[in-house]
């Protein structure tokens, strides 16, 4: 769950996300997506030939299906210029799936679509109707369940005096603790790390500080325990404070350029400069706290409460676009080597389908894509910073 979303990383590659995946439902909208965040085709509609095939995507969808199973039939979301019902939502994304089923050619496919849905385009930035894309993805690390001279970094559990209150305003709740009656803001990272203050709390050890930073960006992964076994930390909570981009921080102090702000570079940068460790990840106040992932899940949560799908699932904001809502997507992906460099770029166009959020990632031009695990996950999660172009369907009433 994350938040797996400032731009999440306005400076582009994970290690500048805004937080992990999210566990709460989509919050009625905000005042950032009053206006449409859909519009009419503004260019030619492409040819819907997707990259991936079809095999991971019917599963895709019938988590966006069972999540909306869960909802009011008669709850309505705007898109594609007209307000459509939960129950449409689901007909739409079942006659999609019904579609795919049989494997149609690009060709046939683009051709249905077009007479039997209606199709249009995520507003995105309004110089050129682009999205902003970038991508995230399920780190592994190796890890102990008790403290070591090796492993020594602690995640935490969720602290029981976290508490998140509505803040009487009929806006999201805010998150702190109680103190005398009134809630008050949660210590920051640098005052959880300082002070020690969560003894007891600790959920799994890792070996260096920035993969525990990394999966704090992340919002869950994988942690591989002596004996060889897997298990996957969760999001659980956050401290409430604001996310603040150590990218922008190492671009703002002269380290590295804009553009050079990959997540490689920034961990590369870390661990390179063990001195200056501490100060520059104590800049982000914000601080995540985790559980245990569920036996047997095939991935780590989305904000749905549904598993992700490597490749498929996007996070978007929830306000702004309908939650299990299926689009294509066209903008490109990296050709990696046998030793994991990129070596260039090439189109990438599939479905997708919005099962996810973060906290950077916000408003109507932005996009962040779940590319799984392993190397070339890595590689293309911490280097996608590309334009891109949404095309969101729906069946015509």
């Amino acid at each position: 769950m994350r938040t797996l979303a400032e731009t999440r990383r306005i400076f582009f590659g994970l290690i500048l996300l805004g937080c992990g995946l999210v566990t709460a439902l989509p919050q009625p909208v905000a005042a950032q997506c009053e206006q449409a965040a859909t519009v009419p085709l503004v260019v030619e509609l492409p040819l819907l030939q997707d990259d991936l095939g079809y095999d991971s995507l019917a599963p895709a969808i019938e988590r966006s299906v069972h999540y909306l199973r869960q909802l009011p039939a008669e709850k309505t979301y705007s898109l594609c210029g007209e307000e459509y019902s939960v129950s449409w939502l689901i007909e739409s994304l079942l006659a999609f799936k019904r579609i795919i089923e049989e494997k149609p050619s690009a060709q046939v496919l683009t051709a249905i679509l077009k007479k039997e849905f209606t199709l249009c385009q995520a507003k995105g930035r309004p110089s050129d109707h682009q999205m902003f894309i970038t991508g995230y993805f399920e780190p592994l690390f190796r890890a102990s369940l008790t403290k070591s001279t090796t492993y020594h970094y602690p995640l935490y559990r969720k602290p029981p005096d976290l508490v998140s209150l509505p803040d009487g305003k009929g806006g999201e709740k805010k998150t702190g603790r109680l103190e005398n009656g009134s809630l008050v803001p949660y210590p920051s990272r640098a005052e959880i790390e300082k002070g020690q203050l969560l003894g007891g709390q600790e959920l799994v050890y890792l070996a260096d500080p920035v993969d525990a930073f990394v999966l704090h960006v992340q919002g869950s992964g994988q942690i591989q325990l002596a004996d060889g076994s897997l298990r996957r930390v969760q999001f659980a909570a956050k401290n409430g404070r604001a996310y603040r981009s150590i990218g922008r921080l190492l671009v703002e102090k002269g380290v590295m350029r804009k553009e050079e702000a990959t997540m490689p570079k920034i961990v590369g940068y870390l661990k390179e400069h063990p001195e200056e460790q501490e100060a520059i990840l104590h800049y982000n106040e914000s601080f995540v706290f985790f559980r245990w992932g569920d036996e047997g899940a095939v991935g780590p949560m989305g904000c749905l409460g549904e598993p992700l799908t490597p490749g498929r699932s996007v996070a978007m904001d929830q306000d702004c676009f309908p939650p299990g809502g299926v689009a294509f997507l066209a903008t490109r992906k990296p050709i990696v080597n046998a030793v994991g460099e990129i070596i260039g770029w090439e189109p990438l166009g599939r479905f997708v389908v919005n099962q996810d959020s973060g906290s950077a990632i916000t408003g109507g031009g932005r996009l962040d894509l779940f590319w799984g695990g392993g190397g070339y996950a890595e590689a293309a999660a911490g280097n996608m910073k590309h334009p891109g172009s949404l095309y969101f369907l729906v069946k015509k009433k």
